[in-house]
């Protein structure tokens, strides 16, 4: 009878060994399969995230916002010429316009002054092609940008003479000599008077000249066709 039990309880123990270990490996396998699950509810989550909104949430990619502050304004116009046959004055842009300046506050805000003018020859004859040489001194606090002498003669006729900044002969932009020329139609004499000589810096500042400022300062102002 000894012997039949101690048999038994090493039998009943062997079982409940055997049932924990499986026990042991049902948890396990369970706990794989629920990180299993984990894993492919997170993986569905991302995929279908980008198409579907989760919870009312909107989700948007590539998007970027900049604000910006002020208002920026470049402008530049190139315009070469080499005499006053070079500028239409019937065309409407003008050629003593100067590009924007960008220097704000240390702009400059004083128009150039007149420091010389001369007309060569002051007289011709009527029937001549002979070119009128005007020669002008400008100066100004930055730098010069141009001049336009306009001179009407008999019948309303206007003749223009223009002084581009590349026209320079002797100085600097801020004091130097420019000259033109300009041809008077033929065959029509008469005096020709400044009407207005107008001087003009890189700032767009501008100065208007009558033919009795320059007569004042002892230039001349007049040609005279014979």
């Amino acid at each position: 009878m000894r012997k039949r039990r101690r048999v038994r309880y090493k039998t009943q123990a062997h079982l409940q060994g055997k049932a924990i270990s499986l026990s042991q490996s049902q948890h396990r396998i369970v706990n794989r399969i629920s990180i299993f699950s984990i894993l492919i509810s997170a993986f569905v989550l991302l995929a279908v995230a980008p198409i579907t909104p989760i919870l009312g949430a909107v989700t948007e990619y590539g998007r970027s916002t900049e604000d910006l502050i002020g208002v920026f304004s470049i402008e530049k116009t190139i315009q070469i010429g080499g005499s006053s046959r070079d500028f239409d004055p019937a065309v409407d842009v003008d050629p003593l316009s100067p590009p924007r300046s960008i220097f704000g506050s240390l702009a400059d805000d004083q128009a150039p002054s007149l420091a010389g003018f001369a007309i060569e020859p002051r007289s011709i004859p009527a029937n001549s092609t002979q070119p009128i040489n005007l020669t002008l001194h400008a100066i100004d606090d930055q730098a010069f940008y141009g001049a336009e002498a306009r001179f009407s003669g008999p019948g309303g006729m206007v003749a223009v003479a223009l002084f581009p900044a590349a026209n320079i002969t002797s100085g600097s932009a801020k004091d130097g000599w420019y000259n033109a020329s300009m041809i008077l139609p033929a065959n029509q004499s008469g005096l020709w008077h400044l009407e207005s000589l107008l001087l003009v810096d890189r700032e767009g500042n501008r100065r208007e000249m009558a033919e009795r400022d320059l007569e004042e300062r002892g230039f001349p102002a007049a040609i005279l066709v014979v």
